[in-house]
């Protein structure tokens, strides 16, 4: 059938959810001391998988509470853990760089107790930039949230 296979626009599998992750970092570029940069391969870790970095690795959460934390299965965050290690492994031994960049995320301020409180934003592909406005959030995190975020197409400003 004509249409149908690899190179036709057919996607497999569903689209990749949302995670919540809790904070931006505040460097979001690594770079090996003593290689000029234009010469520098560079490793991109999305937001996410750094998340699920932080919270197994650096706060010591199980894999089950910190799936619950970023609402999402414990084997997506696995996925995510292994993607994000082999990345910085690989970017350490090799000598890359390390950008943190982009990924499908959205920003939580605080740490419901349930996901019940959890609100998700008004518009269905509306990035973070417009919720951290809407509540009085400091407008330089909205600036630095849309530099994280390349490529989005939000439904309110169209970035």
């Amino acid at each position: 059938m004509f249409g149908y296979g690899q190179g036709y626009g057919r996607q497999r599998g569903r689209c990749r959810g949302r995670r919540w992750i809790e904070q931006l970092p505040e460097t979001t570029y690594f770079h090996p001391q003593g290689i000029p940069r234009p010469q520098v391969n560079v490793t991109l870790l999305t937001l996410e998988e750094l998340e699920a970095l932080r919270l197994v690795d650096l706060e010591d959460l199980t894999q089950e509470e910190a799936a619950v934390r970023m609402g999402i299965s414990r084997k997506t965050l696995w996925n995510d853990l292994q993607r994000a290690r082999k990345k910085v492994v690989n970017a350490l031994v090799k000598g890359s760089a390390i950008r943190i960049q982009g990924g499908n995320y959205m920003l939580r301020t605080k740490h419901p107790q349930d996901l019940q409180s959890i609100k998700p934003f008004p518009y269905p592909s509306m990035h973070p930039m417009h919720q951290t406005i809407a509540e009085g959030k400091a407008v330089d995190m909205a600036r630095q949230i849309l530099q994280l975020l390349p490529g989005t197409s939000c439904g309110v400003c169209g970035y």
